[in-house]
């Protein structure tokens, strides 16, 4: 197995025995977000639904990493058929693009962050 997909096990272990409470911040974040888009204050900037949206996104990502590494990551054994040792490494496969998918998905929260801190700043007027 690559140390790649190792490292990724154990971040996704270590991320899924914590998901109890990335889910109530993705929760309290939803709620946070919906109150403010409710709130028709006309004079208040658009801006401030930026910050809830971006707190659920990471959340989310990290619920994301944590659910789809938390399982076993399967390995070829010396003793294994050469069809189980196909269909392993297909697994293997699999699990990479994942990694991959789940990577793309972090660098465009990535971002859309730093996108989102330009406007708040630009917002604020600091420099």
């Amino acid at each position: 197995m690559s140390g790649m997909l190792e490292l990724y096990g154990r971040i996704g272990k270590a991320l899924f025995g914590v998901r109890r409470l990335l889910l109530v911040g993705v929760a309290f974040s939803a709620a946070a977000f919906a109150a403010a888009l409710l709130d028709v204050d006309a004079a208040a900037p658009e801006t401030r639904l930026l910050l809830p949206l971006l707190v659920c996104l990471w959340l989310l990502c990290l619920t994301v990493f944590g659910y789809g590494f938390s399982g076993a990551i399967p390995a070829p054994t010396p003793g294994m058929g050469w069809w189980r040792r196909l269909m392993t490494r297909a697994r293997q496969a699999v699990w990479h693009f994942m990694a991959l998918v789940i990577m793309g998905l972090g660098l465009a929260t990535v971002v859309f962050t730093l996108k989102a801190i330009t406007v708040m700043r630009n917002e604020l007027g600091l420099p």
